[in-house]
C-alpha cells in the first residue's frame, strides 16, 4: 500500500513517515540538513558512509529528483526520500 501512494493513485498518507525535531535541521547550515545525515536520521541507512555509497552510485532522489552531489542540504519542508526502488520515508518536522 505504501508503493501504491507513491507510485500509483494512493493516499499520500500511506507513504512511512519519519518524525525529525527542529534541532536536527538547526544542527546544519541554516536551518539545512546535509543528505548524508537526512539518510541516517530516515532510517534508510546505517551509517554515513552507506548513504554516501547510496548517493555516489545515484540510488538517492529527494522529492523525485535524483540527487548526486553528497554536500546538498535540504531544508526541513515537505521531503519524501527515496533510496533505491522501494525505500522511501517522507520527513515530518515536529
Amino acid at each position: 500500500s505504501a508503493a501504491k501512494a507513491l507510485f500509483g493513485a494512493g493516499n499520500a498518507a500511506e507513504i512511512p513517515a519519519v518524525e525529525l525535531s527542529a534541532s536536527d535541521f538547526a544542527e546544519g547550515e541554516g536551518e539545512k540538513l546535509d543528505i548524508l545525515s537526512l539518510i541516517v536520521k530516515a532510517g534508510l541507512a546505517k551509517s554515513r558512509s552507506e548513504a554516501r555509497r547510496a548517493v555516489e552510485q545515484g540510488g538517492v532522489s529527494v522529492n523525485d529528483e535524483k540527487v548526486t552531489d553528497i554536500r546538498m542540504s535540504f531544508a526541513a519542508e515537505g521531503l519524501v526520500i527515496k533510496k533505491g526502488k522501494k525505500n522511501f520515508k517522507k520527513i515530518v518536522v515536529a
